[in-house]
C-alpha cells in the first residue's frame, strides 16, 4: 500500500484508505488497533539486564579466575594458616570489578529504543465520526484523518488531502536540510520524495492542512529505521576482540602449564598441598591479574581527556576503536555542513541595477518573532543576508501590502511592497517558473540558463528573483493577473554552507590514511559539490565519477559495491537508510573498520551497524545520539580527527603497559619451574607474586596508559584490522628477553642470600624460616626495582624513554617512587615482613639490588639500537 499512496488522486485517497471525510468510527478505530496494534515503537522488555550481568561473568579471565578462588578457598578449608583464603578473596574481587565495569558500560549505552518512542509527539488533533478532537497519538491508526499545523510534529505517515501553504522539514528522516512544501494533488516521484506526504518525526514548519494516515508504529518510515536499530547488533570492537584473545591466549597457557606439572608433582609423589599450591602459583603467575583493570582505568581516563576535547565517549572500547579506524562514512547534513541555509551568492542579471535582495525580500513570506524570524528557512536566510548588510529587514515586510503565499505547482511566490522609487510586484522562485514570465531578450535568457546551470553544478540551490513597478493606481487581486512583463533582477544562490574547519580536517584524516566518504539523502549534485569542497574528491575527478545515487546503489551487488569503492567513489547521495546499512557492510567485507557520523534519525541504523558510531551533540537528535557510541558535543567534524589521535594513541600506550606488565610473568614463573625440578626453596610465593600483579604494576601502568600523543601519531596508516594486541614479538620481548633477565638477576639475589646464610643445596626450609624470608624478600624487591628500568624502557619503542616528558607524568613519578619505596618496606617494615612474609638482608645487598635497574633498561636500549641499526 504504501508504494502506491502517493499515486492516488486526492478524491480516491479516502476510498483508498477505507475511510471518509468525517473521519472513522469508534468501532472502527478499536477493530484496527486490535488488529494492526498501537502507533508506537515499544522497546523489547524483560530481564535483558540480567543476562548482561551474567555474560560478564563467563569469559575465560572470570572463569579461570573464579575458579582458581574456588581451589584457593578449598585449600585454605584442607590446610588453614596459609593465607590462601585472602588469595581467593583477592582473586574473586578482581573478577567481580572486572564484570561490575563492562556491566555499567553496556546498561548506559542500551537506551535507543526508549528515546525513538520520546521522538513521537505524544497527542495530536484527529477528525473521528466528524468531530475533531486530541487523541492519543498512540491510538492513531491508518485511515484517521489528522490535522497538522506549524510547530506539530507529524505522528505518523499521512497522505495529505488539504493543504495550505504547508512546509515540512524532513531532514531528521531523510538527511536532506532542504524544507519541503506539500500539496494535496497527486505525483509520481518515490515515496519519501513525494510532497503529498508527511512522515511521522518530521516537523511542521509553517501552514497547515489535513491528511489521512496510512502506516503506523513499525509500519512507518519511522519505524522501519527503528527496526533496524532494535535488529542490528553492535559489531565487536578491535579492542574487545584483541583483548579476549589476549586472554584465551594466557588462559590456555597458565591452565596447561598448570595441569602439567600438578601431574608431575603427583607423578613423583609431592604432597597433594604442595602440588596445589604449585598449579595455583604456575596459573597465577601466568595470568596478569592487574591487566584487564589497567585496561578499564585506562580506557576509564581516556575518555576524560576526549570529553575536554569535545569528545563524548559512551562505550569506553570505543575511546581505541577510533584509532583503528579506516574509513570515516559521514553525513552531509548538520556534520560537514551547518544546518542552516545562507545566501553566500548573489548575481545581478546584466544590467538591471536591481537590488537583487531587497527584491527577494519584498516577496518572503515571514513573521518577526522574538529570537528572529518565523517561516520558511529560504525566506528566513534572505532575511538575515539582508540585515547582515546593515539594512532593516522588518521596514520592507512591513511595506508589503499584499502576499501570495508559495504556490506547489507554479513553483514561486510572489508580494506587492512599496519600495524606493515605487510599489513593486516582486517575485522569486525556481528559474523554470519565472522564465516564461519574462519581458527579456532572447540572448539574455540564455546567459540566464547558463548562469543557472553553473551556480547548479556548484551545489547551490538556485533562486530566480522578477518583478516589475506597478502603475500609480494598479491594484493586484490576482498573482496570475500581475504576472506578466517581469524584468529579471537576479539570482540568489543558497546552500548549507561547509563548517570552516571541516576540509582542514579531512586532510588530517588522509595524512593519516583514513578514507573519507559522504552517504547522505540530498541531491548528487549538492552532495559532490560540498565533498569537493571538504576535499573528499579531488580536483583531478571528473565530475560525477565519484558519485553513485541510491537508484544505481539499489542495483548494486555487494561485490559491485566493493568495487566502486575500490575504484575511488567517495558520494553516495539520494541513499535510503538500508543503503547506508549496505555500504557499511561492504566495508567490512573490505576488513576495514568503519566509523559512522550522523545526526538524524536516519543516520540511527548505520551509527549502530558501524564499529563506531558517531553523533552529534548540538544539533543532532535524541535517536542518533543514542544509538552511537561517541557524541561530538560541539558537532564538530574536526573533533573526530582528535578523538582518533587519541584512540591511537590509547593503543599504543596499551600496548606499552602490556609489555611492561608481561615482563614480571619472566621472573614469577621461573622460581616455581625450579621449585619443582630441582629441590630448592620455592623463591616466590602466591602472595607475593600477586603483590606485583594487583599492587606494584597498577601505578605505573596506568602512567603508561596516560602518556602524550606521539609526533608521528597522526602520520602513520591505520593498523589492519587483524592486528593483535599480544603479538609474537611482544611476547618473545617480554617472557624471552626482559622476562629472563629479571628472572635471572633475582634468582641470582635469592640464591646469594641463602648460600650466604649457610643453606645447603637440597634443604628445605620452612616457610617462617628467616632465612628463607630474607630470600624471598630480596628477590621480590629485586623485580620491583628493575620494573623501574623496565618502565623508562617502554615508553618509547626506538629510543631511550628518559626524557623530561617522563617527568611531567605524575603517574609515572608516582609509579617510580611507590615501587623504590615499597622495594626497601619489603625488607625493613615489620608489617609489611609479617603480611609478605620476608626479613630483611644485609644493606650492601639491597644496594646490589638496584643494579637491576641500569642493567635491564641497558641492556634493552642496547636491543633497540641493534634494531634501529639494522630492522627499522
Amino acid at each position: 500500500m504504501a508504494g502506491k499512496i502517493q499515486n492516488i488522486e486526492k478524491a480516491d485517497v479516502f476510498t483508498y484508505l477505507n475511510s471518509r471525510d468525517e473521519g472513522l468510527s469508534a468501532a472502527e478505530v478499536e477493530g484496527r488497533l486490535a488488529e494492526l496494534g498501537r502507533n508506537t515503537l515499544e522497546a523489547p522488555r524483560g530481564l535483558w539486564w540480567l543476562s548482561s550481568l551474567i555474560r560478564q561473568f563467563t569469559n575465560f579471565f572470570s572463569i579461570l579466575l573464579m575458579i582458581s578462588a574456588g581451589i584457593c578457598f578449598v585449600a585454605h578449608f584442607l590446610q588453614p594458616g596459609e593465607s590462601m583464603n585472602i588469595l581467593g578473596w583477592a582473586l574473586l574481587g578482581v573478577s567481580v570489578l572486572n564484570a561490575l565495569f563492562s556491566f555499567v558500560q553496556e546498561f548506559r549505552a542500551e537506551r535507543a529504543m526508549e528515546e525513538l518512542k520520546k521522538f513521537l509527539p505524544q497527542r495530536v488533533m484527529a477528525v473521528r465520526a466528524g468531530e475533531e478532537a486530541e487523541v492519543a497519538a498512540d491510538q492513531l491508526v491508518p485511515g484517521d484523518i489528522i490535522v497538522l499545523r506549524e510547530g506539530d510534529r507529524v505522528p505518523a505517515d499521512v497522505r495529505m488531502v488539504e493543504s495550505r501553504d504547508l512546509v515540512v522539514n524532513n531532514a531528521p528522516l531523510t538527511g536532506e536540510s532542504i524544507p519541503l512544501s506539500l500539496t494535496a494533488e497527486a505525483v509520481d516521484k518515490p515515496l519519501t520524495e513525494s510532497e503529498n506526504l508527511a512522515f511521522a518525526g518530521c516537523a511542521i514548519l509553517r501552514g497547515s492542512g489535513r491528511g489521512v494516515v496510512f502506516a503506523t508504529g513499525f509500519r512507518s518510515q519511522f519505524g522501519r529505521i527503528a527496526m533496524l536499530s532494535r535488529d542490528i547488533k553492535r559489531t565487536v570492537s578491535p579492542l574487545e576482540r584483541e583483548t579476549a584473545h589476549m586472554v584465551r591466549v594466557l588462559t590456555i597457557i597458565a591452565v596447561t602449564m598448570g595441569l602439567i606439572f600438578f601431574a608431575y608433582g603427583v607423578a613423583t609423589e609431592r604432597s597433594l598441598w604442595v602440588n596445589l599450591v604449585f598449579m595455583m602459583g604456575i596459573i597465577v603467575a601466568n595470568v596478569p591479574e592487574g591487566l584487564l583493570p589497567t585496561f578499564t582505568l585506562s580506557l576509564a581516563m581516556g575518555s576524560l581527556r576526549m570529553a575536554k576535547r569535545n569528545v563524548l565517549v559512551k562505550s569506553l572500547n570505543a575511546v581505541e576503536a577510533l584509532g583503528a579506524v579506516h574509513v570515516i562514512c559521514t553525513d552531509k547534513t548538520g556534520t560537514l555542513t551547518m544546518n542552516r541555509l545562507s545566501v553566500t551568492r548573489i548575481e545581478a542579471a546584466g544590467d538591471a541595477g536591481a537590488d537583487v535582495l531587497q527584491t527577494a525580500l519584498a516577496a518572503c513570506d515571514l513573521d518577526s518573532v522574538e529570537d528572529g524570524w518565523s517561516g520558511d528557512p529560504l525566506d528566513e536566510a534572505i532575511a538575515v543576508a539582508y540585515q547582515a548588510r546593515g539594512d532593516d529587514a522588518q521596514a520592507v515586510l512591513d511595506a508589503q501590502s499584499a502576499r501570495f503565499p508559495f504556490d506547489v505547482e507554479k513553483r514561486r511566490e510572489a508580494a506587492v511592497c512599496e519600495l524606493p522609487g515605487g510599489t513593486v510586484f516582486a517575485v522569486k522562485g525556481a528559474w523554470e517558473s519565472i522564465r516564461p514570465l519574462l519581458r527579456a531578450q532572447e540572448a539574455l535568457l540564455q546567459a540566464s540558463d547558463a548562469k543557472v546551470d553553473a551556480l547548479a553544478a556548484e551545489g547551490y540551490r538556485v533562486i530566480a528573483v522578477a518583478g516589475r513597478r506597478l502603475a500609480e493606481g494598479e491594484v493586484v487581486q490576482a498573482q496570475a493577473a500581475a504576472e506578466h512583463d517581469l524584468e529579471l533582477a537576479g539570482f540568489l544562490g543558497l546552500e548549507d554552507p561547509l563548517r570552516p574547519e571541516v576540509a582542514g580536517a579531512v586532510q588530517q584524516c588522509h595524512t593519516a590514511g583514513i578514507g573519507t566518504i559522504m552517504i547522505t539523502g540530498d541531491h548528487p549534485i549538492t552532495a559532490e559539490a560540498i565533498a569537493r569542497q571538504a576535499g573528499m574528491i579531488g580536483a583531478d575527478v571528473e565530475h560525477g565519477a565519484a558519485t553513485v545515487t541510491g537508484a544505481e546503489l539499489s542495483q548494486y551487488t555487494e561485490a559491485q559495491l566493493v568495487e566502486s569503492l575500490r575504484s575511488g567513489v567517495r558520494v553516495f547521495a539520494r541513499a535510503t537508510p538500508e543503503q547506508k546499512m549496505k555500504i557499511v557492510n561492504a566495508l567490512h567485507q573490505m576488513d576495514r573498520v568503519v566509523a559512522v557520523t550522523g545526526d538524524g534519525v536516519n543516520d540511527a541504523p548505520a551509527l549502530k551497524a558501524a564499529d563506531v558510531g558517531i553523533a552529534m551533540g548540538r544539533d543532532g537528535t535524541d535517536v542518533a545520539r543514542e544509538a552511537a557510541q561517541v557524541v561530538l558535543l560541539d558537532d564538530n567534524f574536526a573533533s573526530i580527527v582528535a578523538g582518533i589521535e587519541e584512540g591511537r594513541t590509547i593503543f599504543a600506550n596499551i600496548q606499552k603497559f602490556t609489555n611492561y606488565v608481561l615482563v614480571s610473568n619472566g621472573p614469577e614463573i621461573l622460581p616455581y619451574l625450579l621449585y619443582m625440578l630441582f629441590p630448592v626453596p620455592l623463591a616466590l610465593t602466591v602472595i607475593q607474586i600477586l603483590t606485583i600483579d594487583l599492587g606494584t604494576d597498577i601505578i605505573p601502568s596506568m602512567g603508561l596508559g596516560q602518556e602524550k600523543p606521539d609526533a608521528q601519531t597522526m602520520k602513520e596508516k591505520p593498523r589492519s584490522r587483524n592486528q593483535g594486541l599480544l603479538t609474537l614479538p611482544l611476547i618473545a620481548h617480554s617472557y624471552g628477553f626482559l622476562g629472563l633477565i629479571e628472572a635471572a638477576f633475582s634468582m641470582s639475589l635469592f640464591f646469594w642470600v641463602l648460600f650466604a646464610g649457610g643453606w645447603q643445596w637440597g634443604v628445605e626450609l620452612a616457610s617462617n624460616d628467616t632465612l628463607y624470608r630474607s630470600a624471598t624478600g630480596i628477590a621480590l624487591s629485586s623485580i620491583l626495582l628493575m620494573q623501574i628500568g623496565n618502565l623508562f624502557g617502554r615508553r618509547s619503542r626506538t629510543g631511550s624513554g628518559l626524557d623530561r616528558r617522563a617527568f611531567s607524568n605524575p603517574l609515572i613519578v608516582i609509579g617510580i617512587v611507590f615501587e623504590a619505596v615499597f622495594s626497601w618496606a619489603i625488607l625493613y617494615v615489620p608489617m609489611v615482613n609479617t603480611v609478605l612474609g620476608t626479613a630483611p638482608v644485609d644493606i650492601q645487598i639491597y644496594l646490589v639490588a638496584w643494579l637491576g635497574v641500569p642493567l635491564i633498561f641497558g641492556l634493552d636500549y642496547l636491543r633497540k639500537l641493534v634494531f634501529r641499526r639494522f630492522v627499522y
